[in-house]
């Protein structure tokens, strides 16, 4: 399949400004990407008719537009999995006092789809469309656990393995030991491997087929909240994935 040049440089230009802290001019944006001026221009202009992005009118500089967070909201409001996971991901947070977050495997990473934040000493960090690694989440452990290991292993020796913290587990063969596990339990946790003093916990949300759709994971600080293990943390995650799952039409075998 031959891909659209013009496709993929428009959609560069939207991830950039999507991605960026500040309005970007068009020079900054064509040296970001590497096209010239002219082509940028002509592309932001398009995206500008269409709402896609906006001008500010004393600096001239671009973000990205209305259009953009209304195809957003769209996809909160209308994907099953999403509301569904949405509302299970508020009420843990009420409830437990736990961060919550709901990611899809993409590539040799995970999106994230939700970030849920709870009344906790934790704050989320992350921002629905942001991507997490695999090796060094829960979240990302369950998704390599949905896969066959020749597949899960490939993707772990893919390229050298960023440690995020002291506590990352870089060495592929170990990380396949806790994704074995990981499918044998029904959940996968981690300790500090992305955050130091923070643990988490994920689980696999399934489709009506019971293939894995997408992950839910919470996360908590261990110092500040001594009375959440993961021990008891795990069936929260567990039960939580399991609703969304049956939302989606799976029945546990």
């Amino acid at each position: 399949m031959t891909n659209s040049q013009s496709l993929e440089r428009a959609l560069q230009i939207l991830d950039l400004l999507d991605r960026a802290n500040e309005p970007m001019g068009i020079r900054e944006i064509a040296r970001h990407i590497g096209l010239s001026n002219a082509i940028v221009q002509r592309l932001v202009n398009t995206f500008l008719e269409h709402g896609f992005v906006e001008q500010d009118r004393i600096s001239r500089r671009y973000s990205i537009g209305y259009r953009a967070f209304s195809l957003g909201n769209s996809i909160l409001k209308k994907d099953r999995m999403i509301v569904s996971a949405q509302r299970q991901l508020e009420m843990v947070a009420s409830n437990h006092e736990l961060n919550g977050y709901l990611g899809r495997r993409h590539g040799n990473q995970a999106v994230y789809l939700l970030c849920v934040q709870s009344v906790g000493p934790i704050a989320i960090r992350n921002s629905p469309g942001e991507l997490a690694f695999l090796h060094s989440t829960a979240m990302g452990k369950v998704l390599l656990a949905a896969l066959d290991d020749a597949e899960a292993e490939a993707i772990l020796r893919e390229k050298p393995l960023p440690k995020m913290t002291p506590a990352t587990i870089t060495d592929p063969d170990a990380i396949m030991k806790q994704v074995r596990e990981a499918r044998e339990a029904g959940y996968a946790s981690v300790v500090e491997e992305t955050i130091l003093g923070v643990i988490s916990v994920g689980a696999p949300v399934r489709n009506a087929s019971g293939e894995v759709q997408a992950a839910m994971s919470v996360a908590f600080a261990e110092r500040s909240s001594p009375h959440l293990t993961i021990d008891n943390v795990a069936p929260i995650v567990v039960a939580a994935a399991d609703t969304v799952s049956r939302d989606l039409g799976w029945s546990p075998g």
